[in-house]
C-alpha cells in the first residue's frame, strides 16, 4: 500500500510542476522577436537623429568680455561649413 500511495504521489507531483519548467512556445519566441525587432530599429532611428544633429557647428563667443572671435569671423565660419555641408567649394579657399 505504502508502494502504491507513493507512486501515486510522486506521479501527482510530476504532472503538477512540470508546467513550472517548461519552456516557452513558438508564438512567444516569435512576438519577442518581433517586439526586439521593433525596439532595434527605433534605437536606429534615434541613433541617425542624433548623429545630424551632432554636425551642428558651434560657434566661438563673439560678445561680452571675453570675446574668443568677432561676430563676422563667426559669419564667415557658418557659412564655411554650410558650404562644406553641401559639397560646394567655398570661394576664397584652394583645393590641391
Amino acid at each position: 500500500m505504502n508502494t502504491r500511495l507513493l507512486t501515486v504521489v510522486i506521479t501527482v507531483t510530476a504532472a503538477v510542476s512540470l508546467p513550472a519548467v517548461a519552456g516557452r512556445d513558438g508564438t512567444q519566441i516569435s512576438q519577442q522577436e518581433k517586439a526586439n525587432q521593433a525596439v532595434a530599429e527605433q534605437h536606429t532611428q534615434e541613433a541617425a537623429r542624433s548623429s545630424k544633429a551632432a554636425t551642428k557647428i558651434v560657434l566661438l563667443l563673439d560678445h561680452g568680455p571675453h570675446v574668443q572671435t568677432t561676430p563676422w569671423n563667426n559669419k564667415q565660419r557658418l557659412l564655411r561649413a554650410e558650404a562644406a555641408a553641401k559639397g560646394v567649394a567655398t570661394p576664397g579657399t584652394t583645393s590641391k
